[in-house]
Formats: structure tokens, sequence, C-alpha cells
């Protein structure tokens, strides 16, 4: 089971992680540093470690003492973070203790770091060979010992132990992934027609560029790979594909209408050109963008597929990629049908303090031959009958 804790600091954004770390001999002494050039130490996790700090305390009783107050917390007593383990409080000491301490070294020492290497926190249970801080340095220079002589005094004073942190020579910089993330955002923007979405980030770890979207061909895809060649692209499809130019964005029931109540979807409040406004039921109240808005009727029970964000006003915005309509409740014997019903609720109280009717459900009473109405205002429960005539 993979546990994950998102971790943020001063705008640096960290993946939890960690495992157990051992207490090695105890070695009076100062950092290891490769005196010609920064070389290659060892590898740790495919990454070059050119530096590393040393143990040089068994006891690390102030550091012990703060990881064993991580697990009072009680998200970890909890299982809020999984399974509270001995593995999982020692990601959790990494992430209070070792985290913050290298962060503000690296502050201290560099500034803004953005444009020297990444700076992350990662974590076994989400699948990495090796647990700890991760300090990647692009171009090492003088600094990188400041930050060893920084660092070490603190692991020397058992504030600290010196094995989760690992420092790295870097393939890029976090600068230089901001960058590159804009570079591609430029051109899915050029290849978005305006009826998709995109996500996009560049993974700080790897570096591989990740798209979620709705739109992108197999070709265009490609055109992207070959304009990035020394990138790797993760390409994930995140829901439907929009329609193509002419293909129906609309849905239709395969009957018009059913005896049988339909209990999923939400209701067409209003519709306006190139926009609908859909609430109650199952949805949300939403606002949607919508170009075949004028093909719907208000009434109608839908289904929704967005695409993109959905701004958090209330009601909400977003834009509409597939409106399902579902078939029209119309019980035997009834004159109106449920969509037919709606339109003379919003007829008759469109002037109440009825704002937006969340309608929440609607029944047919054939004995009184009326719709009822169960609808949410000012947070509560009210209902109202619609003659069916």
């Amino acid at each position: 089971m993979k546990n994950r804790v998102a971790l943020t600091m001063l705008g640096v954004a960290f993946l939890l992680g960690g495992c157990g770390a051992g207490s090695p001999d105890a070695l009076r002494g100062s950092a290891i540093v490769d005196d010609h050039g920064w070389k290659t130490i060892k590898e740790v996790s495919g990454r070059e470690i050119i530096a590393e700090l040393k143990q040089t305390v068994k006891e690390s009783s102030a550091r012990e003492k703060k990881a064993e107050e991580q697990k009072e917390m009680p998200e970890y007593k909890d299982g809020v973070w999984g399974e509270p383990t001995p593995e999982l409080a020692e990601n959790l000491a990494i992430q209070a203790i070792e985290g913050p301490v290298a962060l503000e070294a690296v502050e201290n020492v560099y500034g803004n770091f953005d444009g020297e290497g990444v700076l992350f926190l990662e974590n076994q249970f989400d699948g990495a060979e090796q647990s700890g801080v991760w300090i990647g340095v692009k171009e090492p220079d003088e600094r990188l010992q400041q930050l060893l002589d920084v660092l070490q005094p603190k692991v020397d004073a058992g504030e600290i132990l010196a094995e989760p942190i690992y420092i790295y020579r870097s393939l890029h910089t976090q600068k230089e992934l901001y960058a590159l993330q804009e570079d591609v955002a430029e051109v899915l923007k050029e290849m978005d027609q305006g009826r998709g979405s995109f996500s996009l980030s560049v993974n700080t770890i790897t570096g591989d560029i990740e798209i979620g979207h709705d739109f992108l061909k197999s070709e265009q895809q490609k055109e992207l790979e070959a304009k990035f060649l020394d990138h790797r692209f993760v390409f994930t499809q995140e829901g439907n594909m929009v329609a193509e130019p002419g293909e129906p964005s609309i849905i239709w029931a395969d009957e018009t209408y059913t005896e049988t109540p339909v209990e999923e979807g939400g209701f067409l409040l209003s519709i306006k050109e190139g926009q609908i406004f859909v609430a109650g039921g199952t949805e949300d109240a939403i606002y949607y963008s919508f170009p075949e808005a004028r093909e719907l009727k208000v009434g109608m029970r839908v289904r929704v597929e967005s695409t993109g964000m959905i701004l958090e006003s209330y009601p909400g915005q977003g834009s509409a990629k597939f409106v399902e309509v579902l078939p029209d409740y119309k019980p035997a014997g009834a004159m109106l049908s449920e969509s037919e019903a709606v339109v003379k609720a919003l007829d008759a109280y469109e002037k109440s303090p009825l704002d937006i009717m969340l309608i929440q459900r609607i029944s047919y009473d054939t004995k009184k031959n009326v719709w009822i109405f169960n609808v949410l205002q000012d947070r509560e429960d009210v209902s109202f009958e619609v003659e069916d005539r």
C-alpha cells in the first residue's frame, strides 16, 4: 500500500520519503568531499553522489526526541497517512527534521536555488529506491563546500542524521524546468482548438514532461516529441476525447420518455447563447460554456462531462465537453413530463427568493395529480407542488 504526505515549505515542493536511518559507528570528522572537481563518490538510486555528510555520533538524542513526537501526531495514530508503522514514523521524522534543516541551509548558502539545481524529498512508499532529502546541484562550485560546512556541525551535534541527506549531480535546474514547461505550454495552446483542455507539469526528479489531455491525437503527440527531442513525454488521456468537428457533443437518450423515475443527472435551469446552467439532482450547480447550448431545452435532466478546471465560485464555472440528455420521466396518465413540470416550476417561482432552485428530488403523486418538488433553499429543505396541467 502506498502512502503519501505532501510537504510544501517556502515554495519548494517535497515528496515525503524515508525509511529508517541506521546508527553508524561513531566517527568524528568533516564531510567527505572530492577535491578534484567534485567527482562522483558513488551512485545511489542511479544518481551521482558528489558529496556526503559523515555520521559522527552514535546517539542523536535531540533528533530522536523530535522523531518520537511524530508518533504522537493524531494523523499518524489514526492512520490518516497510512498504517502507523516504524517506517512511516521515520518518513515523518525526515520530513519534519532533515527536510527543514536542509532547506534552510540551501537557502542560506545559495539564496534562490531554482537556478542552481533541484530539491525534493523522496519516499520509498511511492516506489523510490532510496528515501531521503535530495539536493541536486547541476554545476557544483565552492558553495557546495559551504553547504556541507553548515550541515555537518548539525550532524555532529546530534540534531540531524547524515544518511537521509543526499547531494548529487542534477542534469537540470528548477529554473530550466520552469522554462521548459512554458515552452511546451505555448506549443500545446497552438494545438488546442478551444474545445479541449490540458494539464502540464515537468517532473522535478526525472525531468519528464507530463501532460494530461482530452484532445491530443497521436500525430500531435509525435509532433511534440519531435520538438523536444531531449525530453521524455508521459501522456495521459483524461476522460473522453473531445468531439471532432462534425461529431456530436450532445448524447441523446435512446428513448425520449420513460415511465420509470430517473434518479441520475441534474436539471438544465437556464440556457443562453453558448452557455447552460445545470444544478440539482446529482450534479453540482455550475455554469458551463457549451457552443451547442441552443440545441437543448430548459427542464431537461442531463449529465455533463466537463473539460478543464471548474472555478470554485458559486455557482461554479467551467466548460462542458459532452452533455448527455437522459429520458424524460412521464408517468402513465400524467399530462406533463418531468421536464415540463420543471419549466412550470421555474415560471411560477422565478420571482421568489429561490434564486437558484436546487432540486433535490421530484416525484409524481398519482392520487393528487401533482408534481412534488423537494428543493434546497438557504440550506433548508423546502417542498412545493406543481399541478399536472
